[in-house]
């Protein structure tokens, strides 16, 4: 079934050194677009991060707020090159002796030195981190895509509604569309009948022009169309994906062919139908915006 683009989900996961919370929220947007508010440390895994939820998550404005409790990283991050700082310390040693200085050599002043005190890059340490991260923004896009398809359901009964009901005026001018040209031919015989003065009128001319106003006026291809394009509305309806373009390119062809159908009417139920019939696909168009 479709999926809204509006949904949140949220997961949090305890692991033996803190825990994971992750938190996702999506409005409408007409692309993919990802926010990412991730805790300080842990940008190397923004691109990875973005990739999981456009698996997911194909249009929408995605805005994910990440938060480590703990010592998740921390244990990760630091390195000590000790055999750096032997080797300061030494030098140091020996340059204290040489210039006969009495200071002792402390700690602050070795791991100060260039290489001695790293941060450790966490790409070293990716498929150990990279794990627990990806295992929590599961979870959270789990039950995003859970609420997103709840809203899905109620904007496909949404639409499933407006469809029967344009099927059903579309039955309505079916019925009638005759009347299109026997409408015609009464005005026409009048319209004629006031210009000669009640004067008999040629009924081989007047029927030409009714043939010929006929052939105009009919809109028995604009109905068939219409209904090839509320199956394929129907069936987009019922798929799942990202359908939320298409059903609004239904829309438009759909709102092409009743313009068409307008043009033509001059049966007043006809036209009546017609103007709820765009009411309809225009709701359509707007429930469109919200569908994935």
């Amino acid at each position: 079934m479709i999926r809204s683009m509006t949904g949140f989900g949220k997961a949090s996961e305890g692991f033996r050194n803190g825990k994971i919370t992750i938190e996702i929220k999506t409005v409408n947007h007409k692309f993919f677009d990802a926010t990412l508010k991730l805790p300080n440390g842990i940008a190397a895994f923004e691109d990875r991060v973005k990739e999981a939820l456009q698996k997911r998550i194909k249009r929408g404005k995605v805005n994910l707020n990440m938060v480590l409790d703990g010592a998740i990283l921390k244990e990760e991050r630091i390195v000590i090159n000790k055999k750096v700082a032997k080797s300061y310390y030494a030098d140091l040693a020996a340059l204290k002796k040489s210039l006969g200085l009495k200071d002792e050599v402390a700690v602050r002043d070795v791991i100060a030195l260039p290489g001695v005190l790293n941060y450790k890059a966490l790409d070293e340490h990716i498929a150990k981190i990279w794990p627990r991260i990806k295992t929590v923004l599961d979870k959270a896009v789990d039950k995003l895509v859970s609420d997103r398809g709840k809203e899905g359901n109620a904007l496909a009964a949404d639409l499933a509604r407006r469809a029967r009901s344009i099927d059903t005026m579309l039955a309505v001018i079916k019925s009638r569309a005759h009347l299109n040209i026997e409408e015609y031919r009464r005005r026409f015989a009048e319209r004629v009948k006031d210009l000669t003065s009640g004067r008999e009128i040629d009924r081989g001319r007047l029927e030409m022009e009714v043939a010929i106003y006929a052939k105009n006026c009919d809109i028995s291809e604009e109905i068939t169309r219409l209904k090839n394009h509320l199956a394929n509305f129907n069936k987009t309806v019922s798929s799942a994906g990202e359908v939320g373009k298409k059903i609004d390119f239904i829309a438009q062809e759909l709102h092409r062919e009743i313009n068409t159908i307008g043009s033509k009417a001059s049966d007043f139920k006809i036209s009546k139908n017609v103007i709820e019939i765009k009411g309809e696909i225009e709701k359509i168009r707007e429930q469109a915006k919200n569908i994935e």
